[in-house]
């Protein structure tokens, strides 16, 4: 399900970008193209309910560039099984430790107050790309709970093509690529995070999303926008099933 592929080198492309005019926030074309042809499921509000002693957060990274600020959470799955629909508390604050951005607003997409699925005994990714402040955020505490769904023995896989790193001068850099269902399970909204790492250390990170991938074996096009600056990094693209039958 996840591959990681290392880009020490990109030249800059200058794209038209069919869905976006002017100048926009990394969120802002994040939230475009998660809802472009999609129904992206909303919660009432997040729930945390009881801690998760299962799944570990072993980093947490706070991004902030011109485009925008992400939060980034390096997680491990501990159970002998995998994990769905974990529910993720985020308190953002500033450098003062004040809180200043919390993902408890009501509305939010489920992909920004849940990881959608964690495999067994494994690490995975957790991305925010719209953490939406007015002041700087340094730190973040993130909170897990217990699974909401029910995950399948064996989860669904998805294939990712090595990404492809693109400079655009308005809206910065992202990485483009196709992902193609080997799995009988069709999916809907499928989440992608690229994470950009240098030298071990979170230098970038975004989201992206494929409204329908159907289980016909035709490869669907993604773009991720980045926050932070993903150049000569190793650049992980991974892709969230949620839909289990």
């Amino acid at each position: 399900m996840n591959r990681s592929f290392p880009i020490h080198a990109a030249a800059p492309l200058v794209f038209a970008l069919l869905a976006f005019s002017g100048c926009q926030s990394t969120q802002e074309k994040s939230a475009i193209l998660e809802s472009k042809g999609a129904d992206v499921a909303k919660l009432e509000k997040i729930k945390i309910g009881a801690a998760n002693q299962a799944v570990e957060v072993l980093e947490t990274t706070v991004l902030t560039d011109q485009f925008g600020s992400a939060v980034v959470l390096r997680l491990k799955n501990n159970s002998p099984g995998p994990q769905a629909a974990v529910p993720v508390g985020l308190d953002v604050k500033d450098a003062k430790a004040k809180s200043i951005y919390k993902n408890d607003i009501q509305g939010l997409e489920n992909g920004l107050v849940q990881v959608p699925v964690i495999e067994a005994r494994s690490e995975g990714w957790w991305v925010h790309d719209q953490v939406l402040v007015t002041q700087t955020p340094k730190i973040a505490e993130a909170t897990l709970g217990k699974p909401e769904a029910q995950a399948p023995a064996k989860v669904p896989r998805i294939d990712v093509s090595p990404p492809f790193l693109e400079t655009d001068p308005v809206s910065g850099m992202n990485v483009t690529g196709k992902v193609t269902n080997k799995s009988n399970v069709e999916q809907i909204d499928l989440l992608l995070y690229a994470v950009a790492t240098k030298g071990g250390k979170v230098v970038a990170a975004g989201r992206g999303l494929i409204p329908k991938l159907k289980t016909d074996g035709k490869p669907e096009f993604y773009r991720i926008y980045f926050i932070g600056d993903p150049k000569n990094a190793d650049i992980e693209v991974v892709a969230m099933p949620s839909t289990f039958e």
